[in-house]
């Protein structure tokens, strides 16, 4: 695809670039773009005003706009939706009805503009940035990352083929630890020695055995990499048949880990963004709700004490989620509100993992 039919910016959208993408120039309804905030994306709310002759895209969806110049990965996110969970049944993301892009291998697509057209699940599903964690969210959680990453489960489980998985760690943490010393600098005595020391032990230590953990193979999938609670939809009405529970915007950097071990998505979804006494209460339910649906979907061969230890083994991943935001330096104190929490967080967690807590 020409990437000059990629927009850049909502105001570009008009009746006869629609007629051209969804349907060979052939007349479409009036239609109305409502913006939605995002932070990646230049996202509105698509309605026409009589129901479009074309199979391609409903009454009313949603429009994702990421024009060329970004940061991330593209097809990644183009993949998430339009290739790599078609035919999972109940799979808890939105579907996609149309995605305008350009067809390049993921690891060679950051940059790349592309548009979707996707499911409107606006009113019907929040997401949970402003709302507590119980154990009902946290099961709906674990099984819906669980669902997700059977379906790509194994060394050879991304669909376009194997990874240097050192060589991805390496890229991951050489871009990370960029953030530590700015970290350091920003909380001067604020942050005592021994947290210092066990910061710089993730980086020494914490980090090579994950990374030995990855390379011997089991527990690996397709991760999503950035399961927040911005991106994490549930439904309020819990209609019969539809997910209780959506994951949204699968959008990797180039450093990412996207074919990692699946216990760092479920440390990333909770321990940064839930209060340590949320997570000590609900990482169980987490945990074993993941652990049944990678069951019921055929993977048999990772047992439970494998997935407390994975969960042990990725504890670095909070740490390292909050010392990246120091890698920019633009965020350092604009987010500091943020990345400060998460690293008391990170902590907490690595002091529970180092002195064996149980996690039942």
């Amino acid at each position: 695809m020409n990437q000059s039919l990629i927009p850049q910016s909502l105001k570009e959208i008009s009746q006869s670039w629609l007629e051209r993408v969804l349907h060979d120039g052939l007349q479409l309804p009036a239609f109305e773009l409502q913006p939605i905030d995002a932070n990646n994306s230049s996202t509105a709310r698509l309605n026409f005003a009589d129901d479009p002759p074309t199979e391609r895209v409903p009454r009313t969806c949603i429009f994702k706009l990421c024009p060329p110049g970004h940061t991330f990965l593209g097809a990644s996110e183009v993949h998430y939706y339009n290739r790599d969970y078609l035919g999972l049944a109940d799979a808890p993301i939105p579907q996609c009805y149309h995605a305008l892009w350009n067809n390049l291998a993921t690891s060679q697509s950051i940059g790349q503009g592309y548009v979707l057209f996707l499911e409107d699940l606006g009113n019907d599903y929040n997401d949970h940035k402003l709302i507590k964690p119980d154990a009902e969210h946290a099961a709906a959680l674990g099984r819906a990352l669980g669902k997700l990453h059977a379906h790509h489960w194994g060394l050879h489980a991304d669909p376009e083929g194997s990874h240097d998985l050192a060589s991805d760690f390496a890229r991951f943490i050489t871009h990370v630890s960029k953030g530590l010393e700015p970290i350091f600098d920003e909380l001067g005595d604020t942050l005592d020695a021994s947290s210092r020391a066990r910061l710089i032990k993730v980086f020494d230590a914490d980090g090579g055995r994950m990374l030995q953990r990855a390379v011997a193979g089991n527990g690996l999938t397709l991760v999503h990499g950035d399961p927040n609670p911005t991106n994490v939809l549930t439904s309020t009405s819990r209609i019969k048949g539809r997910p209780p529970l959506y994951l949204i915007d699968r959008q990797p950097f180039e450093w990412s880990l996207r074919l990692w071990l699946g216990a760092s998505d479920l440390v990333y979804a909770a321990v940064p963004f839930w209060r340590e006494e949320d997570r000590r209460s609900l990482q169980k339910s987490l945990l074993l709700n993941y652990h049944q649906e990678l069951l019921a979907n055929g993977v048999l061969t990772y047992s439970l004490a494998d997935l407390q230890e994975d969960w042990r083994i990725c504890a670095c991943i909070a740490a390292f989620t909050a010392i990246e935001w120091g890698s920019d330096p633009s965020s350092i104190k604009e987010m500091k509100w943020l990345w400060e929490a998460q690293l008391r967080r990170a902590l907490i967690l690595l002091e529970d993992c180092d002195a064996g807590a149980d996690l039942f």
